[in-house]
């Protein structure tokens, strides 16, 4: 793996940081996490369902809290400003990807209650944030409702079997 050095300061400045890790949190009842495709990038999917369903409005997305997340002293005003320069960087698996792992791992860890989540198609298991990260962290949460677990358990056996094909959504109310 050839992590660059600004790749390691970011991970380093998250470790150092317990307290900042700790707000990379949604409060409960309203994490969201999403993969893949469907018409369009999950993420554009669900930024304009924000903008007419009630209830997606409601929930809170990874970027929009590393967006309120300010990092005195450091080069990048926010967690998610250092997240996105990370993403330029070659080779992209080992930087801006290791980064998303880091941060989405941090966030489905500190989610409360149900998690809402939207996944498109082909979110293979080594390839997705959520395939990778989420989904295993969320599965062993404590702090995670019966509910979510039990649909959570089925995707990871969608994604065991290699049936990727799969659009699947559950946003809690």
């Amino acid at each position: 793996m050839t992590l660059l050095p600004q790749t390691k300061d970011f991970l380093s400045y998250l470790q150092k940081n317990p307290g900042m890790r700790s707000r990379i949190a949604a409060p409960p009842n309203t994490t969201l996490l999403y993969a893949g495709i469907f018409i369009k990038p999950m993420w554009q999917e669900l930024e304009q369902l924000k903008h007419t369903n009630r209830d997606v409005a409601s929930k809170h997305l990874l970027p929009d809290v590393l967006a309120r997340i300010q990092t005195p002293s450091q080069t990048y005003p926010t967690l998610l400003a250092w997240a996105k320069a990370l993403d330029g960087y070659m080779p992209w698996k080992e930087n801006g990807f290791i980064a998303w792992r880091a941060l989405s791992g941090i966030f489905a860890a500190n989610a409360v209650g149900t998690v809402s989540f939207c996944i498109g198609s082909n979110v293979a298991k080594g390839e997705k944030v959520f395939s990778a990260t989420e989904l295993p962290v969320l599965l062993r949460n404590p702090n995670v409702d019966a509910l979510t677990k039990d649909i959570l358990s089925y995707y990871q056996r969608c994604i065991q079997t290699g049936d990727t094909a799969i659009n699947f959504g559950f946003v809690g109310g």
